[in-house]
């Protein structure tokens, strides 16, 4: 649900920072300081989203399927034992 959430408030504020330079030029410099304020504040959103997801995800691991599991092979002592492969 986070990821999602920060996404949604990653977008709004590039969409935000992508008008702050017309509300610049047409609407003057305080409509787009609000406009700067405004992106400011849906991408300390985004980080705060990110935190919140990374925090999750060590609080609750999965199994993602697309990631390969390592298995480790233990050496048994009959493994050792093998006599075709000894030199001196």
């Amino acid at each position: 649900m986070y990821k999602i959430l920060r996404i949604i408030c990653c977008v709004i504020c590039a969409l935000i920072l992508a008008a702050c330079v017309f509300l610049f030029v047409y609407l003057g410099t305080f409509w787009g300081l609000i406009s700067l304020l405004c992106a400011a504040i849906f991408f300390a959103l985004t980080l705060l989203f990110k935190g919140l997801q990374e925090d999750y995800d060590k609080k609750h691991p999965h199994n993602d399927p697309a990631e390969p599991t390592v298995t480790t092979m233990t050496e048994t002592p009959e493994d050792n034992e093998n006599t075709d492969d000894k030199t001196e």
